[in-house]
């Protein structure tokens, strides 16, 4: 005879599922939805907000990166371009290919209506105010529902001259599956992003503008061989 559970098992089981989810709702998920950011940062409204007045998933990050606005803007103006690489889990989001640790000369002027490798669409590059807002809307997700999304990329130069480089995601997902999908989507969002922040970071700071040679002020001796 099949041996089965007791009530009193599998009420205790449930109760901790809720009390496991409970810790990392108050405790763990705060810190992937906020990683880096201030409250205010948090709080105040960005642009593209306004496409997805209703949310139900949610996320600011931030990081402080020791570079130019300038230079930190044309590392993302390339980013997803032609396996340029988003510049974080690779395996995940650029098929394997390593994210280019290089700027690139081959490729054109960003514009709206441009659609990345992942699939989003460019919705406004600003190369005066610097930010950037891509995003998707109806897309199918993996729970059998479909997802709108949007990201903001807004740059901010700091007193020092770095940046201060803040990133927004929003989506609404329906389907029965919503709720899960969107607890699954927000720790891979925030793996994906911290990495590719912190990639952003790396490659921003690590970067040496060209120096021109000047042939005029080199100062050596002509020869004549005649």
């Amino acid at each position: 005879m099949e041996k089965q559970h007791s009530p009193s098992l599998l009420g205790s089981l449930l109760r901790l599922m809720v009390l496991i989810y409970g810790l990392y709702h108050v405790l763990v998920r705060p810190r992937l939805l906020r990683w880096g950011a201030t409250p205010a940062e948090v709080n105040r409204p960005l642009n593209g907000d306004t496409l997805i007045p209703r949310p139900n998933l949610e996320a600011t990050r931030a990081i402080d990166i020791n570079a130019a606005p300038e230079t930190v803007w044309a590392w993302l103006t390339q980013m997803g371009r032609e396996r340029t690489g988003f510049y974080g889990i690779d395996r995940i989001d650029n098929w394997g290919i390593p994210s280019a640790t290089y700027l690139r000369r081959d490729l054109p002027s960003l514009t709206v209506g441009a659609t990345l490798d992942n699939g989003l669409k460019i919705f406004d590059v600003n190369d005066h105010d610097l930010h950037l807002l891509m995003g998707v809307f109806d897309r199918p997700h993996e729970f059998g529902g479909n997802i709108d999304l949007t990201y903001l990329y807004s740059l901010e130069r700091t007193a020092d001259g770095g940046t201060r480089l803040i990133v927004r995601m929003r989506g609404y997902t329906d389907g029965t599956a919503a709720w899960f999908y969107n607890r699954y989507f927000e720790v891979l969002d925030y793996l994906m992003g911290r990495k590719q922040l912190e990639g952003i970071k790396t490659r921003a700071e690590a970067y040496k503008p060209p120096v021109p040679i000047s042939f005029g002020q080199i100062d050596r001796p002509i020869h004549s061989w005649n």
